[in-house]
């Protein structure tokens, strides 16, 4: 079995919203944002985990905490069996190095007055990763490395496009020689033809370099394509876990069920079954009680209304978080 590089338990992140005139008033405390609510999953090492779900479930949430620049507070984050919070650990910042996050806007998160040479250069010296004598030879090898022309060092963002951009985006993560990436929404605002080749690029860099991926996004298809497990959530929880091929072809959960019958497919000839759900996504402030599924699920009944899912096997096919997944997938 392949080594746990990180494990997530109970993790809950809510954030306070200031009060409304209306609040102040009726006398009523501000409204809080349920961002995460109990989540739990493990990272092994070499893995691609895909994570998907409805837009504000708690993707890009989770993937912030991950990298400590939310701190939730409830539940764990452990990296190699230490607590990512913990005082020594926010001390040690080796952390910062051995994880890195790649975000879905490249050109905002690249310093737009400093070349692509100044750049790489920059998460080179902050973690002193090589001698000064050595770092231009190691800037022209993570351009070489993310296919960009050497010439590109002298060149600013603005002057790329925004796959180049990304390409840089990830050089400098790479610059640090990380263990795990964490990747949102890493593609969603590229051209379609350009997500392959990124996409592309970073699956044959993670075989060469044995990195360990999260991989947050809306696309289905893409997640199933890079992805060796994925993870769904549903209002800050996961609702099913599991190897990405099995839980494509047969999904246990309601909600995943719903969620991949909605997938565009790429043969013509299927006109498709998506599931619709009845009702609109609850809002964050005011997540339903017992398993936040039941007011849009078909199977829904009194436990559901009551009683919180909690993550279990299910059959060999991962982890599902359902009261009624066995009467459900009887004939799956």
């Amino acid at each position: 079995m392949s080594e746990t590089v990180m494990e997530i338990r109970d993790l809950g992140l809510e954030f306070q919203l200031g009060r409304t005139l209306a609040d102040v008033i009726q006398r009523r405390p501000g409204r809080v944002v349920n961002a995460l609510n109990g989540v739990s999953l493990a990272l092994k090492k070499g893995e691609t985990l895909g994570v998907v779900g409805e837009s504000g479930c708690g993707k890009s949430t989770l993937a912030r905490c991950i990298v400590r620049l939310y701190t939730p507070q409830r539940g764990r984050i452990t990296y190699h069996g230490q607590d990512i919070f913990a005082e020594d650990a926010r001390a040690d910042r080796s952390y910062n190095r051995r994880v890195q996050m790649m975000f879905q806007d490249p050109y905002s998160s690249l310093n737009p007055r400093m070349t692509t040479g100044q750049i790489l250069s920059e998460a080179l010296r902050v973690h002193q990763m090589r001698p000064e004598s050595e770092i231009d030879a190691r800037v022209a090898e993570l351009l070489e490395l993310v296919r960009l022309p050497q010439d590109a060092a002298g060149k600013l963002p603005h002057e790329f496009s925004g796959g180049q951009r990304q390409r840089i985006a990830i050089a400098r993560a790479l610059a640090v020689e990380p263990e795990v990436l964490i990747a949102d929404e890493l593609v969603s605002a590229l051209d379609v033809s350009v997500q392959a080749q990124v996409v592309n690029l970073l699956l044959e860099l993670q075989e060469r370099l044995n990195l360990t991926i999260l991989f947050v996004a809306h696309d289905l298809r893409l997640v199933r394509h890079v992805s060796n497990r994925v993870a769904v959530i549903y209002l800050g929880r996961i609702v099913e876990i599991g190897d990405s091929e099995t839980l494509f072809a047969r999904p246990a959960h309601p909600y995943s069920q719903a969620l991949l019958s909605a997938a565009p497919s790429l043969d013509p000839d299927d006109k498709g079954s998506a599931i619709r759900l009845q009702g609109e996504l609850p809002s964050p402030m005011d997540v339903p009680p017992g398993c936040p599924f039941h007011v849009r699920c078909p199977h829904a009944s009194e436990i559901c209304k009551q009683q919180e899912p909690r993550l279990t096997a299910h059959e060999g096919r991962g982890e599902v978080a359902c009261h009624h997944v066995k009467e459900i997938n009887t004939h799956a």
